[in-house]
């Protein structure tokens, strides 16, 4: 394991490379929103045990990468995929150039994808937990919690602080303002990222590489239609759904975070290991 550094549109991004002698498969990991690299590292170990080499990496304004003051940054949310992901696979692509190169994209890492020019170039998916933001997916109180979240309480904390203050409500790191501002835009729409005037190009619709995608039982972040939505916008790829439950992984609880957590070392882990091997 180490630390490297990857450069995307000038920005220096910090990533952590945990590299497998056999040097066959790359996994490369695109996290949720405001989760630091460090949250996949016990995961990344394994896999690297099990002969796959991965790369973590940091959004720009989130955890290592975050240079300056998060008032001072200015990317916003499709910044992460069309420069920071596209970058990562770019040194994947030329550090590993014979290597079966598989992303995993945990929530809005799954939702980027679909922004890097060089993901179809890719030749395997992960998708965990990535899902549509749109408040309607959701039923019940799960529903006005997001309506509120988009349409007030979002509001009133960037303007308060310059900056998403969520890291002493949520345990989400704190968002850049133009991060959480272009986020909470996409969920007030029914085609979510599909409706930004300002993203020029996406990739879903070119990408031909197979697909697993992954929704979680006891997930209230991403309820199962808003993944399959998700899902659906890789429109040209073969695709498998699979659903994981209580009951099959003989658990109390996943959640949206769960999946990444040693107690799935011998359950969720081995799955991923076979998606990401064949």
């Amino acid at each position: 394991m180490r630390e490297i550094e990857i450069t995307a549109n000038s920005k220096q991004l910090s990533a952590t490379l945990f590299e497998a002698n056999e040097r066959d498969v790359l996994l490369i990991i695109a996290s949720a929103t405001g989760v630091k690299q460090e949250y996949y590292q016990k995961f990344a170990q394994f896999m690297c045990e099990q002969g796959v080499s991965v790369i973590t990496f940091d959004y720009n304004g989130i955890g290592r990468s975050l240079k300056q003051p998060i008032q001072q940054v200015r990317n916003n949310a499709s910044d992460w995929g069309r420069n920071d992901l596209e970058s990562v696979i770019q040194y994947g692509i030329q550090h590993f150039p014979t290597a079966r190169k598989v992303l995993l994209g945990h929530s809005i890492g799954g939702q980027l994808i679909g922004l890097a020019k060089s993901a179809p170039k890719i030749d395997k998916i992960l998708l965990v937990a990535s899902q549509s933001g749109y408040w309607k997916f959701w039923q019940g109180f799960e529903r006005v919690k997001m309506w509120f979240n988009w349409y007030v309480l979002f509001p009133v904390l960037i303007s308060t602080f310059g900056y998403l203050y969520s890291k002493k409500i949520t345990g989400m790191e704190n968002l850049p303002s133009k991060v959480a501002n272009q986020w909470r835009n996409w969920g007030k729409h029914s085609n979510y990222i599909l409706s930004d005037p300002s993203i020029q190009a996406f990739y879903y619709e070119k990408i031909k590489s197979a697909i697993t995608a992954y929704s979680i039982e006891d997930d209230f972040f991403a309820p199962k239609e808003a993944v399959q939505w998700m899902t659906r916008q890789y429109s040209q790829a073969p695709k498998k759904e699979v659903r994981l439950t209580l009951e099959d992984l003989n658990t109390s609880s996943i959640g949206h975070f769960g999946v990444f957590k040693e107690k799935f070392r011998d359950t969720i882990w081995p799955q991923f290991l076979k998606e990401i091997k064949h």
